[in-house]
């Protein structure tokens, strides 16, 4: 399991590209290294992220589907219409019998279950475009039903594709009926509908790899159920070549029952950081002729030792593929979540899926329990292993990569960095910190005293942040990104929402929408002030990093910002509400966000006597006069 804002990242990244990159084009857009945007990729897994030519080409997949019935009352999918997504809707969203919201209650829960509370309209269209067969023309039944026959031949208007290979479920490997979408003839189609080639593409591989896996997948056997032990393996690629052997020569009745199987393997283990040298292991054939005995497979990394044993019967055992390119990993999550999860909580049971069967991992005990068999299995941590390279590095302070986001900054507490999540610091008022956050915020908030501010340390936003901020600064040719603290008042109720996801207005709601549907926010202190809400205690209110950028006046009609240059297809980066002396800006991309600290305040209580134009001594100590009492921004 990947973190779900990285996730939706780089989902995001890849459908703002036509739903496909290299892998080293990938790796530009998000300014992370080779080896980190594989372990990332890997951790997700292909229902996130499809792997192609070899692990060179990324492409974006997901499950979110939209809803077929005429008349739903409530499933887990999209609700939307579907011509209005394909830009071929003429009724409106007034007229229309579907929904052309898809940020209405119903779809924001659908996104959010699937990690795309991110996307626009436009990713969203390219993400189903090329992953729901929705979309797709129908079918012919004549050419599925009659052998691929149909007297309209070429003339026909619907689809000769195999039906059920769109649905993910062609049992045959070697279908006599096309599973192919790029012929004349199905493009021709598809384009009628609105799907160009590339999507077309992009859908074709996807729906390829469904129909290796769907056919991989174990069959049903007599006898005693065939159980995996699911290893739980950082490894990014594996590249495994297996011979099926001719049988033995000996005719005895004893050998006619058995099958020799030679393996040769080959392992890449990206994610260890290990050197390239040590990258492939030694190839080793190792032939098994007595697989009477069940047992399982292990394989002990520590050691590199593997056991292998099978549960099935000897003639049950089916051939694999000759040639496998990419390690498929079958756990959900993966290796390095759950060492996450064990260093937040090494008390906690963790539940997780391998395959088709359902586990619960004991930290306490280091107990594996299948929930449905009730078996248990021992299970060790592994120290991670540290190339020779890997010291040198260390010892000379170097670094894997250039990205500024490989730490979290120098003054977090180190104490308080979770895996996941946020953790709010209060921040001594001694310190250097305190006093600089202060003295922004009592430029325009002189009569308001601080009860406290806390730190928002949130290592996946922060590290997301940063990428974003690296991804402009590339597409600037190389120059600074403008980067602004900024003011943002909000309610109460989604702050915690805010510390943990992140700025959304969709979610958090708008207070205005002057300059454009985005999330507003101040330069001064006093107009955030007016859209914080009041409490017992007093009022909260962010301070955020903003990479402003280039910036435009905004208009409320924009949803995102104008064009820059049409010729590259840029966009200004933020709107403002005047291009030379802005005072509000709006962002329109919630990683060009960080929400780094909330202010605790409250209203100090001011006394002004009647005779004279002074007041008596404040709380903390001040004086101040009647005419600055009354500045103060209150709404």
């Amino acid at each position: 399991m990947c973190d779900p804002a990285v996730s939706s990242f780089l989902t995001q990244t890849l459908c703002a590209h036509g739903g496909r990159l290299g892998l080293r084009e990938l790796q530009e857009n998000v300014g992370l290294s080779a080896l980190q945007l594989q372990d990332t990729l890997s951790a997700a897994g292909p229902r996130r992220f499809l792997l192609l030519e070899g692990g060179q080409v990324v492409l974006a997949v997901t499950d979110a589907r939209v809803c077929v019935r005429k008349e739903c009352d409530g499933c887990d999918r999209l609700h939307l219409c579907k011509q209005h997504l394909m830009g071929r809707c003429h009724l409106g969203p007034s007229s229309c019998k579907y929904s052309h919201d898809i940020m209405n209650a119903e779809n924001k829960k659908v996104l959010k279950n699937h990690d795309l509370s991110g996307l626009s309209e436009n990713e969203l269209q390219v993400l189903l475009l090329q992953n729901d067969a929705f979309f797709l023309p129908d079918t012919c039944q004549l050419y599925n039903k009659k052998g691929c026959h149909c007297k309209h031949q070429s003339n026909c208007n619907k689809l000769h594709v195999c039906y059920y290979f769109l649905k993910g479920k062609c049992k045959f490997p070697q279908c006599l009926i096309s599973h192919n979408l790029l012929d004349d003839h199905a493009l021709r189609l598809l384009e009628t509908v609105g799907i160009d080639g590339k999507i077309a593409s992009n859908f074709q591989a996807i729906y390829d790899y469904k129909h290796v896996e769907f056919n991989r997948a174990p069959k049903k056997v007599y006898g005693k159920l065939q159980e995996t032990v699911v290893l739980i393996m950082i490894l990014s690629l594996i590249e495994v070549e297996t011979v099926l052997a001719l049988p033995p020569k000996s005719k005895t009745r004893e050998n006619q029952n058995r099958t020799c199987i030679f393996s040769t393997l080959r392992l890449s283990l990206l994610g260890f950081g290990i050197s390239n040298e040590n990258r492939v292991l030694k190839t080793r054939g190792v032939c098994f002729c007595s697989l009477i005995k069940k047992s399982n497979i292990y394989i002990y990394y520590i050691y590199l030792y593997i056991y292998i044993y099978i549960y099935t019967l000897p003639n049950l055992i089916e051939r694999t593929p000759v040639v496998v390119l990419v390690w498929t990993s079958t756990t959900s999550p993966s290796s390095a979540v759950i060492e996450n999860l064990y260093q937040a909580d090494p008390c906690a049971i963790v539940p997780f899926q391998a395959g088709q069967h359902q586990y619960e991992l004991n930290f306490k005990e280091m107990i594996q329990t299948n929930t449905h068999f009730k078996t248990r299995r021992q299970v060790c941590r592994r120290p991670k292993f540290v190339s020779p390279e890997d010291v040198q590095k260390i010892k000379t302070g170097q670094r894997d990569s250039s990205i500024p986001n490989q730490s979290c900054p120098s003054h977090w507490d180190a104490s308080a960095l979770p895996d996941f999540g946020y953790k709010a610091v209060v921040i001594s008022n001694t310190t250097s910190e305190y006093n600089e956050i202060k003295q922004l915020f009592h430029q325009t908030m002189k009569n308001y005293s601080i009860l406290k501010i806390q730190r928002i340390q949130n290592p996946s936003l922060w590290k997301v942040f940063q990428w974003q901020k690296e991804k402009m600064k590339k597409e600037n040719g190389g120059k600074e990104v403008q980067e602004k603290r900024l003011f943002h008042g909000a309610d109460v109720t989604f702050m915690e929402t805010v510390c943990s996801q992140n700025f959304d207005w969709r979610i958090c709601g708008s207070n205005g929408t002057n300059y454009g549907k985005g999330s507003y926010f101040a330069r001064d202190a006093c107009y955030s002030h007016t859209y914080c809400q009041s409490t017992l205690q007093g009022h909260s209110m962010f301070v955020a990093r903003v990479l402003v950028g280039d910036y435009v006046k905004g208009n409320a009609a924009y949803v995102r910002p104008p064009m820059k240059c049409a010729a590259k297809l840029w966009l200004y980066d933020s709107c403002v509400d005047n291009e030379f002396n802005p005072a509000v800006f709006v962002v329109f991309e919630k990683h060009q966000i960080y929400p780094e600290y909330i202010i605790e305040y409250r209203e100090e209580r001011i006394s002004v006597q009647k005779d004279t134009g002074i007041s008596v001594q404040k709380e903390t100590g001040t004086r101040v006069s009647r005419e600055e009492a009354r500045k103060c921004v209150i709404s």
